[in-house]
């Protein structure tokens, strides 16, 4: 399921970039890029965020991606740090790209979402609801919320690529998909087998909490037009 996200995401990051206009060699590097981008930043993040103790512990398993460990947060991070320096080292409009590639990047993470529904991996907790699902290695029925969490990307996917061609800002795209993913995750969250963190929240919630919060200010800055990003 993961490849075949990166398949379809490309597909249509080549189909936009066309669009564009922008060179065939831009688009593969530019996916290429921003790939290891996003890649090395749920990694990073998962490790010195979500388990810092055990990582620092054992260095070593920072590179075992193979046993598991990547957060979605960090890939907001990483993926447009890399693709930053990609535009600017080749002089290309950052805001513009990134806005064009949020779309098909938003499509890729909604496949990744059932790979772990299928594996059985991130589990929800025990619910008494019709649709309860057992998971090996788990005990009870429990909310298959790697669906609800794929439903909630797959909608954000259809909202951005409905509005896509409007004339919004740039950087509008981009910070709408940051405000939506994060608005709807901390509902999600409360479906996940997480441990509380503080206040009742978890550590994904407070997360999203701020994302929402940076988000949101950027999209009202942007809207007003009290901010501009990227070239006229």
């Amino acid at each position: 399921m993961f490849g075949l996200g990166l398949l379809f995401g490309f597909l249509l990051w080549k189909k936009l970039a066309k669009e564009e206009d922008i060179d065939s060699v831009v688009i593969l590097e530019y996916y290429l890029v921003g790939l290891i981008g996003v890649f090395v930043g749920c990694r990073l993040f998962h490790v010195f965020v979500y388990n810092p103790s055990y990582f620092l512990s054992n260095p070593v398993k920072i590179i075992a991606i193979w046993e598991g460990g990547l957060s979605s947060h960090g890939g907001m991070i990483g993926g447009p740090l890399a693709v930053y320096f990609y535009t600017k080292k080749k002089n290309l409009d950052f805001w513009k790209l990134l806005d064009l590639i949020t779309v098909p990047v938003v499509l890729s993470s909604a496949f990744i979402r059932i790979g772990n529904f299928l594996n059985g991996e991130l589990v929800g907790r025990i619910t008494t609801m019709p649709w309860g699902v057992k998971f090996n290695n788990f005990e009870g029925l429990r909310h298959p919320v790697q669906l609800y969490e794929s439903a909630k990307i797959f909608f954000i996917f259809g909202v951005l690529y409905f509005y896509r061609t409007l004339k919004f800002p740039k950087g509008a795209i981009f910070w709408g998909a940051i405000f939506l993913f994060s608005f709807l995750r901390f509902f999600t969250e409360f479906f996940k087998e997480y441990l509380v963190f503080s206040f009742g929240l978890t550590i994904g919630q407070w997360i999203s909490l701020g994302l929402c919060v940076i988000s949101g200010v950027i999209l009202y800055l942007l809207f007003t037009k009290k901010l501009v990003l990227g070239k006229s």
